[in-house]
């Protein structure tokens, strides 16, 4: 735009030169070798704007001719330059797209149309890369370093090479020289950042976040995040020696996050050592209001050493009632219920967390409420067989990873502040987790009734059809069935008594069981086989066990040779079907008293 207003001035001057000459008419006389040559002002003029204007153009197409290979040399080189540029673009686009083939083809067209430039460069080594030829990528990385315009390029790729590789020690040498020759690059200050919080070196993890603050890298309330949880891993690390420094460290921690439950756990302990138990309840609390969490509760209830069960339950209570109707407050007083063994207690605070979402920690507890007031075996497997189904639990995860507390960094990934209270992610494949059936389940919630002792009268015995009792005025019954085999056993006439005894519930209960064993016995006794021969399967459904019973009669006998099947005549299922169709898909089939005993406290596990 200058040039032309230039040139517009120029020709202004000459054209107002020219006016003012034309204004002014005269004459002009040349006198040479003799000769006198006369003409207007005009004309000599414009003979001498015309001669100046061809000398210049001689003198541009002298130069022209003069320099023409160089021209040419130029003109050739830098269309060679433009094909090689274009190569190298399409060569780059296509190493980011992922195609190997055609980024290797452009690579080597841009070489030999550029030579070795830094971007030349830079799409060998990821051409190198797409190729699986990581060796030769980083040859090309080592080589970048000593240009000054690529080294920050090859200590990038030289990092994650090394990153991939595993070698750490060199993945940090890497990034630490990056960040001394450019503290603004995001990537090396995070990298510096995470190898002194993996060392534990939370003094120089806490420069390095200064730094990356300093130098734009993190906004302000992620680095005030992040200084709160190299607080607490610091303060965790101090705990145990100088509780002083580790409760100051862990409050201020709690100021920049309040919600970061580890910094008010640790900070709750360090104070209760230092004896501040007033202080650090508060701690406590205030996270809990905002929101309730397991280990707050156990770190609250057990703040005092030498409390008694009791106590923790009082302050079980009292922290629950903070956040009323709250699962984790129900949680943590049935657990403490369970300390006192207040069964009721700890029953009743159960209900409602079974009525709306029960978890496998809330099947765990009913379960241990089972074994510890009753010792119920099978309502306790019962609770164990829901807990293996039940939604699992939130815990700490990290990248896929569950852990048992909290950690500040992942090890799976290094990344700092990774860890949430969250329910881990479900197996890829594995059974799908639904809410859990309701059925059966009020009746375990119910505490379970305990009935009087008392005499049990003798199980009912089946009577074959073709049995014929003799008349109720006789002493006994008599045999009528034929002895049509040599095996057939005589049947013995037994007298049976016209009514049992009452049994008075006052009596031992040995004796009891005895008169019931006793009693049994004869009513198995006074079966008559009838009239078809006593080889067939004719048997009771049920055997009468007890600890001292005699010889089997000769109406027992037979029973040895019945059939195998589950069901008898009269449709009754036996007692060896171990699967009845009438059972729960979740009942596990075992009774209280079968099998031997087991110590208690989930004797399963």
């Amino acid at each position: 735009m200058l040039r032309i207003f230039f040139f517009l001035l120029l020709v202004l001057l000459l054209g107002f030169g020219f006016s003012w000459f034309a204004d002014r008419p005269g004459d002009v006389a040349l006198q040479w070798q003799g000769n006198q040559y006369e003409t207007s002002l005009m004309v000599v003029l414009v003979a001498l704007v015309a001669l100046v204007a061809a000398i210049m153009i001689l003198w541009w197409l002298a130069n022209t001719i003069l320099d023409s290979p160089r021209i040419m040399q130029r003109f050739f080189k830098a269309r060679k330059q433009d094909r090689g540029y274009k190569a190298l673009s399409r060569g780059l686009i296509a190493a980011n797209s992922g195609d190997a083939v055609g980024a290797r083809k452009f690579t080597k067209e841009s070489v030999k149309l550029l030579g070795h430039e830094p971007l030349v460069d830079l799409l060998d080594a990821q051409s190198c890369l797409l190729e699986g030829n990581r060796d030769e990528a980083r040859k090309r990385f080592e080589t970048m370093l000593e240009d000054d315009e690529t080294r920050l390029v090859a200590l990038r790729g030289l990092y994650v090479e090394a990153e991939r590789q595993g070698a750490g020690e060199a993945a940090r040498h890497y990034a630490q020289e990056a960040n001394k020759e450019a503290p603004s690059l995001a990537w090396a200050g995070n990298a510096k950042l995470r190898f002194a919080s993996m060392d534990g070196d939370w003094e120089a993890a806490l420069a390095t976040l200064e730094a990356n603050k300093s130098a734009g890298l993190i906004d302000k309330d992620a680095a005030k995040r992040q200084r709160a949880v190299l607080l607490t891993a610091q303060a965790m690390s101090e705990e145990p020696a100088d509780p002083v420094k580790a409760a100051k460290l862990a409050k201020e921690a709690h100021k920049l996050a309040p919600d970061l439950v580890p910094a008010a756990i640790i900070g709750a302990k360090a104070l209760a050592r230092n004896s501040d138990i007033g202080r650090a309840s508060g701690m406590l609390e205030a996270v809990w209001k905002k929101e309730p969490h397991p280990e707050l509760a156990q770190a609250y209830i057990h703040i005092r050493m030498g409390d008694s069960a009791a106590d923790r339950l009082k302050r079980a209570k009292k922290l629950a009632a903070m956040k009323a109707n709250h699962p984790e407050g129900n949680f943590i007083i049935a657990e403490a219920a369970i300390d006192v063994q207040d069964w009721k207690l700890a029953r009743e605070t159960m209900v409602p967390v079974l009525n709306t979402a029960p978890t496998e920690r809330a099947c765990l507890i009913m379960a241990d409420i089972e074994e510890g007031q009753s010792g119920d075996q099978g309502r306790m497997r019962d609770w164990l067989s829901r807990a293996v189904r039940a939604p699992k639990d939130a815990a700490w995860t990290a990248d896929g990873h569950v852990s048992e507390n909290w950690l500040p960094i992942s090890p799976i990934s290094g990344k700092l502040d990774a860890f949430e209270w969250k329910r881990p992610v479900e197996q890829l494949g594995g059974p799908q987790v639904a809410v859990l059936d309701s059925d059966g389940l009020d009746d375990l919630i119910s505490e379970p009734k305990k009935a009087p002792v008392k005499a049990k009268a003798p199980k009912s015995i089946e009577r074959e059809p073709d049995a014929k009792p003799v008349g109720a005025g006789a002493k006994g019954f008599a045999a009528s069935a034929p002895n049509t085999s040599d095996k057939a056993p005589q049947i013995e006439t037994v007298e049976t008594p016209e009514k049992s005894a009452p049994v008075d519930e006052n009596e031992d209960v040995e004796e009891i069981d005895e008169k019931i064993a006793e009693a049994a016995v004869i009513e198995a006794e006074n079966v008559v086989v009838g009239d078809k021969p006593a080889t067939e399967d004719k048997t009771v459904t049920e055997e009468v066990a007890s600890e001292e019973k005699p010889e089997p009669s000769v109406a027992e006998k037979p029973k040895a040779k019945q059939s195998s099947s589950n069901v008898t005549e009269k449709g009754h299922q036996k007692k060896e079907d171990l699967f009845p169709l009438d059972r729960r898909p979740d009942d596990p089939g075992v009774r209280d008293g079968d099998g031997p005993k087991k110590p208690k406290r989930f004797g399963l596990f």
